[in-house]
């Protein structure tokens, strides 16, 4: 039977038609926990992973340079750079897992090791985020002078040591990131002695005492001979067991420090901080002087936040930096401070205003 031409038209025409609207609709998943359908744009992002090598100063002091191990994470079509500091006793392995915080494919991350931590520790001395500014500074570089990467804003993450190393680091050089995270910083070194020595008590017939030659020791805690004193007091009391890692403790003050940074800061801090009390991060807070956002969370302890509430803490940091990048921020007002309330859920998915 011959079928007409004008059927073989139409029927050509509308599987065109039909075949223009399907690879235009968005493609819809049904999520195994719920009965709606999300709309969502598939992408296609093999990271690209390299073991790379930084060379930071020694020190303010002097232009010798010390070799830090890195792994480099990128993508084809990244928007952003992010440098991933972290904190005390920790290394590059410890916070890859904070990749996973970020949409997958829209940022290149850095994480590296700071001196005295990780690989290739021998005659290096951490100095709790003094000179562990120049190995942040190192990393912002390697993003700025990386052939694919360096066209791209670079922020920087850093929590509890990784955070006050950020703040020096911004401090020397203001164009260093474009924005920044700052997770659990402390204000001032004396006062992280202040705090660990004020567990320094002893029981007599019932009573607590204050452990004798403490104000001596808080008032030359930065002596050479007083520093191995310290270190078995912040061992032994503020439970930052060293292991391995050579230490020495210098006065600095991030909270002053922090007054040169004119870029966009997050900053977070648990309520029940025992280490860094909460009045430590609303002076940093305060000295900031561009937009700035502080959120305090219920966390248990220190660093806590991203452990308590994940699902929270990845929405805000994210719109955080999506706010930068879309330049939305400078609409916004200048100060924003949240404080979750005690029965708010721990795994609740909203996050409000940040």
């Amino acid at each position: 039977m011959e079928i007409p031409a004008r059927s073989i038209v139409y029927l050509v025409s509308m599987l065109c038609i039909s075949s223009a609207l399907y690879a235009t609709a968005p493609e819809r998943y049904v999520y195994p926990y719920g009965s709606y359908v999300h709309q969502f744009k598939v992408t296609n992002a093999k990271p690209i992973t390299e073991r790379v090598t930084l060379y930071s100063r020694e020190n303010d002091e002097t232009n010798n340079t010390i070799a830090r191990r890195a792994i480099l994470v990128r993508y084809p079509n990244a928007q952003a750079n992010i440098v991933i500091s972290h904190g005390f006793m920790c290394n590059k392995f410890d916070v890859g897992f904070l990749r996973s915080m970020f949409p997958q494919g829209k940022f290149n991350f850095l994480t590296f090791d700071f001196r005295a931590h990780g690989e290739d520790t021998a005659g290096q001395c951490c100095t709790f985020g003094r000179d562990e500014a120049h190995d942040v500074q190192a990393a912002a570089q390697f993003f700025k002078q990386h052939d694919l990467l360096k066209k791209l804003p670079t922020f920087g993450y850093g929590f509890s040591m990784g955070a006050v190393a950020s703040i020096e680091a911004q401090a020397k050089d203001p164009s260093l990131f474009y924005a920044m995270i700052l997770d659990c910083p402390f204000d001032k070194s004396e006062n992280v002695v202040k705090n660990a020595l004020q567990g320094m008590k002893f029981s007599l017939f019932g009573y607590e005492f204050d452990f004798p030659g403490r104000a001596y020791l808080e008032r030359y805690a930065f002596h050479p001979y007083v520093q191995e004193f310290i270190k078995f007091t912040l061992k032994t009391l503020a439970h930052m067991d060293a292991k391995n890692i050579q230490t020495y403790m210098y006065r600095f003050s991030p909270a002053e420090s922090v007054k040169k940074i004119t870029v966009p800061c997050f900053f977070i801090h648990c309520k029940k901080d025992q280490r860094v009390p909460l009045e430590a991060i609303r002076t940093i807070y305060s000295g900031a002087q561009g937009q700035k956002r502080l959120w305090v969370t219920n966390g248990r302890n220190h660093y806590d936040s991203v452990f308590y509430n994940p699902e929270k803490y990845s929405k805000r940091i994210n719109k955080f930096l999506e706010s930068v990048i879309d330049g939305s921020i400078v609409k916004e007002k200048r100060e924003i401070v949240l404080e979750d309330k005690d029965e708010e859920p721990t795994r609740s998915g909203s996050a409000q205003g940040v």
